[in-house]
């Protein structure tokens, strides 16, 4: 029986499985080209070791701050009628000015983080305050005062919280 069987088919068996892994080869590389370019990027990681430990807990956090993109905006505005409204640096702000008599101007600037400054400026005195929230622990200010005195010329007077 063995001598009617035709030859090639030794042959056909050896050559069938570099057939099917050329053909699996060429249908990943089909497979692989339709994704689209990749792109390999080459960087350093410079953080605690218990930043790696956090994130095996779950906490993903540190290590996003750390691919967060450092990105600068040009500063947005808008006016009307003494009251500002601006983002500069990442931070919301609005301002507030108003003309209290004459010579008296009162400025208010608040931002998204709760930090305050207040400024009331007349022709000789000022008080300017500065403060976080409600706390009256971050509470500092600066006052001055400046005349002109008979007989000893021209004087300024500052006052401040510093201890």
């Amino acid at each position: 029986l063995r001598a009617m069987a035709p030859r090639s088919a030794p042959r056909s068996r050896a050559v069938a499985p570099g057939l099917l892994a050329l053909a699996g080869l060429v249908a990943s590389l089909v497979y692989l080209g339709s994704l689209g370019p990749a792109y390999s990027v080459k960087g350093v990681w410079q953080g605690q070791p218990t930043t790696l430990k956090d994130t095996v807990k779950g906490d993903f956090g540190s290590v996003m701050e750390g691919l967060e993109p450092k990105v600068s905006f040009p500063p947005i505005a808008y006016h009307r009628e003494g009251v500002a409204l601006s983002v500069e640096d990442g931070r919301l702000n609005a301002d507030y000015t108003a003309k209290l008599d004459g010579d008296t101007m009162l400025q208010l600037r608040v931002n998204d983080e709760q930090e305050w400054r207040a400024s009331l400026q007349g022709e000789d005195a000022s008080l300017r305050v500065r403060g976080q929230g409600t706390d009256l622990d971050t509470l500092s200010w600066e006052a001055s005062q400046s005349s002109s005195v008979e007989d000893v010329g021209d004087v300024k007077v500052e006052f401040n919280s510093d201890k």
